[in-house]
């Protein structure tokens, strides 16, 4: 069975990137792609469930920092059942503009700014890529809340898949919905809660204009073409 957004009890946020339209007229793939927020509350019934879902990998993109509070060694993940691949995400510069932005107007605040700033850190996107393009079966990933770390890395895949822009956008946007009811979401301040489209427009602006395209980023970070060509080729009929 598909799903967009996956009947978890333990994950609020967990939705599939299958069945997006791309721009060479293909179709994006169900089982392939997860995002999610984080798995502290999984059940044996979730677990059950993904890996019989396809999900063969799971990549845990947080930290102890700022930005990758609410760190959890101990998810309740079944390591038997998967393979666990822990892979901070963050630089010093989005940690300091979080510090800096966190409280302003929230007129004025646009997070995709400090989106941009995580594509500094190009040895972890290598790192997170290779796995994404070496699995033997679904991956899921994941930070927090599913939002900012796992919607830079969903729109680096959407993209160098040609998935229109606003579907991008629109992937990204849908997370304060699903999240907007979680208690552990009022420990943020509401700039750090909202996810609203013009954040992910200025984070595709900004790739777009430095690097002319998605997949040109992602060959800047030292990804193998065979790498970039083994993901397209998973996720688009």
């Amino acid at each position: 069975m598909e799903y967009v957004r996956l009947p978890l009890e333990g994950g609020a946020n967990a939705r599939d990137f299958g069945g997006y339209p791309t721009e060479d007229n293909k179709v994006t793939k169900f089982h392939v792609f997860v995002r999610s927020s984080r798995l502290t509350d999984l059940t044996d019934k979730d677990n059950e469930f993904l890996k019989e879902y396809g999900i063969t990998d799971i990549i845990d993109l947080r930290g102890k920092s700022l930005i990758q509070s609410n760190f959890v060694s101990d998810d309740n993940i079944n390591r038997e059942y998967f393979n666990f691949h822990y892979i901070p995400l963050s630089t010093n510069k989005i940690e300091n503009y979080i510090k800096e932005n966190e409280y302003v107007d929230e007129e004025e605040f646009n997070f995709g700014i400090g989106y941009t700033y995580l594509l500094d850190n190009k040895v972890k996107i290598k790192e997170i890529f290779d796995v994404i393009a070496n699995a033997n079966g679904g991956v899921l990933f994941h930070c927090t809340a599913g939002k900012d770390r796992t919607g830079v890395i969903s729109a680096l895949i959407l993209g160098l898949c040609n998935v229109e822009r606003k579907d991008i956008i629109a992937n990204y946007e849908v997370t304060h919905t699903y999240m907007s009811d979680s208690e552990f979401m009022n420990e943020y301040t509401l700039n750090m809660q909202i996810s609203k489209p013009q954040f992910m427009d200025t984070f595709i602006q900004y790739i777009l204009d430095i690097y002319g395209s998605f997949e040109n980023y992602l060959l800047s970070c030292n990804i193998s073409k065979d790498n970039l060509e083994k993901i397209k080729n998973k996720l688009c009929d």
